[in-house]
């Protein structure tokens, strides 16, 4: 486990770096931008490959519009926790029993780890099952990411960072057309099911929020709740973001009235700060919790046609979709 701790932290300081190399790219003028929401199914991989195929196959379907950018949803990489436990996680009735089978099955290096670290076993559980799951996640996002030629925003991790080994944190990670990842930003806000009485991530920090500059356009990436924390998107505006862009997975059931709180969150912003937004959502059902929501690429509304601040919006809140759109950057950088 300690090789595996210190090869990920070397992973992971290497990417911070990354971020300095790539973050000197300057944008060209009056560019226009291809971006592409990915409204995908989070689901139990059985393998390392069934999970590359999936992605791939999303990937593919979005570059029928020859994106500059496709951006995945939040908890796109959660599900890996099934890799070696595909029997025992599909086969439980609820996330408790399935956690609870795990930590059977993984007692000892549980058990070790929440002496080492002094934490829940649910956390301790995510340390022993972290090096998988950031492998697997980075090696098939990277490749998707080299292969199109194309930046992919890849929705969110469960990551440990070097600098708190004992912490797991809800990660948002982009990839650019040669593969290098870049880490992005941390959740700050947790909801219910990640917290102390569920998954037991820890909070991250509004601070770890960086944009990311293409040779086209600079954007920068929320993970879902902080998207109603009007400081963190100003701040990346504020950095140089023309585009935010927030990944998202919404555990309870899509209606109108819950379409309409979502105007509270990214939406809100793209008018207060007028900038363009793309919001990805996961969709799908893990063991009884619904994955529902409509993805969104929005503008300010008086850039839109029909005043709406909708420049596309998926059909379907329960269902894998593609939407794309072209954003106008001239209108932005002419304000």
């Amino acid at each position: 486990m300690r090789i595996g701790s210190v090869l990920m932290a070397l992973g992971f300081t290497a990417i911070l770096l990354a971020h300095g190399a790539s973050a000197q790219t300057q944008p060209e003028d009056n560019a226009e931008l291809v971006v592409v929401a990915a409204q995908t199914e989070l689901r139990f991989p059985a393998s390392a490959e069934e999970f590359a195929e999936h992605m791939r196959s999303r990937v593919e379907a979005a570059m029928v519009y020859r994106p500059d950018l496709i951006v995945f949803p939040e908890d796109i990489g959660m599900p890996l926790i099934a890799l070696g436990d595909y029997d025992l996680v599909t086969g439980a009735g609820s996330p408790e029993e399935a956690i609870g089978g795990l930590l059977t099955r993984h007692s000892a290096a549980v058990g070790a780890l929440v002496a080492e670290h002094e934490v829940s076993p649910q956390r301790a559980l995510w340390l022993a099952k972290a090096e998988v799951i950031s492998t697997t996640y980075r090696e098939t996002f990277s490749a998707l990411a080299r292969e199109h030629e194309v930046y992919i925003a890849a929705g969110s991790v469960p990551m440990v960072p070097p600098d708190r080994p004992g912490a797991v944190l809800n990660t948002a990670c982009v990839f650019d057309p040669a593969g290098e990842m870049q880490i992005v930003g941390t959740k700050v806000h947790l909801v219910p099911l990640e917290g102390e009485e569920g998954l037991d991530f820890s909070p991250g920090s509004a601070e770890d929020y960086r944009i990311v500059r293409t040779p086209k356009a600079t954007f920068g990436t929320i993970i879902c709740a902080d998207g109603w924390d009007p400081a963190i998107a100003a701040a990346l505006v504020e950095q140089g973001a023309e585009v935010l862009v927030q990944v998202s997975a919404n555990p309870e059931q899509w209606s109108e009235d819950t379409r309409e709180g979502w105007r509270d969150s990214l939406f809100s912003r793209v008018q207060e700060l007028q900038v363009y937004g793309v919001c990805a959502m996961g969709v799908g059902n893990l063991l009884g919790v619904p994955m529902q929501g409509q993805s969104a690429i929005m503008a300010p509304r008086d850039w839109t046609a029909d005043g709406s601040g909708f420049l596309a919006e998926a059909a379907s809140a329960t269902g894998e979709e593609i939407i794309a759109a072209t954003l106008d950057l001239s209108r932005l950088r002419g304000k």
